[in-house]
């Protein structure tokens, strides 16, 4: 993929693939992909004997838990939970609109749906219409969900609309995001010190676009890996001062897309593109290819979670990537974390689990769910879905640790997708057997603490959870920054163009929206 090459061509073509954007995703589409049952030879909960439970989760690989040995990890989570399962998978970048859909087909909707990031006006409409079970008493009762009854009171209050909490959460760490670099490339380029600043994030990303990091002697890598998924442009907005997704400022909430700091990241963003030094056509790029350009050396930094920068890392020591300064070692990431001292936090959760009136139409059909859900977060269930099984991707050594094996990716894995249906409420480990640690988790682990120190919070999201013009319009004005921000990148508008959006924003509900934040952020006694 020389850039010289395609260059120009591509520029030419972005700009019509930019208009539909929105709109575009993966060829894949949903599918059924087999429930559980089906993989195992069983037709039906009711031959196995066990309750059966739908779930819609996107899909991420095309992979879940069709592989070898797949069969084997549904058998066990089923016997395990008691529990059949009827898989509704979707693909990951189509699923905003088929979740969409889903809400409003009640004669088709599972029992349970999952939501990505956090909760949509979409989800709080449906919400306010009494579309979902509330879930504040089945939580209080330790005796039958010993993991859920766990959940963080202060995460619980993103998933309450009007008094009730009407989904439980997927716990993640706070601070996950921050920015990766492969190791060798920095010292073959001359780099010896990790990035601090934001011109020392440029830096090195111009010396791995242009000072031949691979040593190939080819004009064939870039510096910053980006896809269609605009997560790390959120993250490189912190460190500007920006904030995350709203921001206090003179006692106000105000959103960040108002403040001159946005402007000035987005700018930044914009010169990376200008001066080539992320891929011109990276607005188009399937989001489920994320990663790939590091681990084929094409690219050299990465910037969304730290977990993902392990992934990489582990890449290279499954495919044997040899450092192109010591051919006699394996290629490293370095995970450095916050640059500017400043990163992105996560919500404390990413993505929540919604048990539909409509799919789970009895009492009893609620319990069915959270029993499997609660089961799903005991120690068993979480080396199942995160470990796989044991002489295949994982084994023990004398102290009963777990060492994973490290030969498959991710999608050739027997587990892959079965930690979609895990909330890791209150573990996001098992306790017993943990973890022998590889130098790559070590390495996320210090990045994630050095993170939670400093990350920054969206102080708006128990207040937007709640906010019935948010319900009403949010989804839809969000999307117009998200377009005119990736618009503004590639040069297909200016400021100008950013403003007139800007005011579109407003015009369409936005305003409505920042008097009702307002309101709701004044009445908390509790902020």
């Amino acid at each position: 993929m020389m850039k010289k090459v395609w260059k120009k061509a591509m520029a030419v073509t972005l700009a019509g693939s930019l208009v539909v954007l929105a709109g575009c995703g993966s060829k894949t589409t949903g599918q059924s992909a087999g429930t559980a049952s089906g993989q195992t030879g069983e037709t039906s909960g009711a031959d196995s004997g066990k309750p059966t439970i739908s779930v819609m989760v996107p899909q991420f690989y095309g992979t879940e838990l069709k592989n070898d040995n797949s069969d084997e990890v549904i058998r066990r989570f089923e016997d395990y939970t008691g529990t059949h399962v009827e898989w509704r998978w979707e693909a990951n970048d189509t699923y905003k609109e088929k979740f969409g859909l889903v809400l409003m087909d009640k004669e088709n909707m599972p029992m349970i749906v999952t939501g990505n990031g956090e909760l949509t006006a979409n989800v709080v409409d449906a919400a306010k219409k009494g579309a979902f079970w509330d879930l504040t008493e089945y939580l209080k009762d330790s005796d039958s969900y010993p993991n859920l009854s766990k959940a963080d009171p202060n995460v619980l209050k993103a998933v309450t609309v009007d008094g009730k909490i009407i989904a439980l959460y997927r716990a993640r760490e706070i601070g996950r995001y921050g920015f990766s670099y492969r190791t060798d490339w920095a010292e073959k380029v001359g780099i010896t010190e990790e990035p601090k600043t934001v011109e020392d994030v440029y830096n090195m990303l111009y010396k791995f676009t242009y000072e031949d990091p691979d040593g190939n002697g080819k004009d064939d890598t870039y510096g910053l890996e980006m896809t269609k998924y605009v997560g790390p442009i959120d993250i490189i907005q912190t460190w500007f001062g920006t904030g995350n997704k709203w921001v206090e400022q003179d006692g106000k909430l105000v959103p960040v897309h108002q403040t001159k700091e946005y402007r000035e990241a987005l700018k930044w963003v914009k010169k990376l593109y200008d001066d080539g030094l992320i891929r011109k056509d990276w607005a188009t790029v399937d989001s489920g290819t994320f990663g790939d350009a590091v681990k084929k050396g094409e690219a050299g930094a990465f910037i969304d979670v730290m977990d993902g920068a392990k992934r990489i890392w582990n890449y290279f020591i499954q495919n044997d990537v040899k450092s192109v300064v010591d051919p006699t070692k394996t290629a490293t990431m370095t995970l450095v974390g916050p640059v500017n001292n400043t990163t992105l936090a996560t919500s404390g959760f990413n993505g929540f689990y919604l048990i539909t009136k409509a799919g789970a139409k009895t009492e009893d059909d609620v319990k069915k769910c959270l029993h499997f859900l609660d089961k799903m977060c005991d120690d068993e269930m979480l080396v199942l879905a995160d470990y796989g099984l044991e002489g295949i991707t994982y084994d023990k050594n004398d102290a009963g640790k777990i060492v994973m094996r490290n030969k498959l990716e991710v999608q050739q894995t027997p587990n892959v997708g079965l930690n979609s249906v895990v909330a890791y409420i209150p573990n996001l480990t098992a306790g017993n057997p943990t973890l022998e640690k590889l130098e790559s988790t070590i390495a996320q682990d210090e990045a994630i603490a050095r993170n939670k120190k400093v990350a920054v919070f969206n102080p708006a999201l128990g207040y937007l959870a709640n906010s019935s013009v948010n319900a009403e319009v949010g989804t839809d004005i969000e999307q117009i920054i998200d377009d005119a921000r990736t618009q503004y990148i590639c040069g297909q508008i200016d400021d100008a163009g950013f403003d007139a959006a800007a005011k579109q924003w407003l015009d369409r509900g936005g305003d409505r929206l920042i008097k009702e934040i307002n309101e709701l952020y004044q009445q908390d006694t509790a902020k």
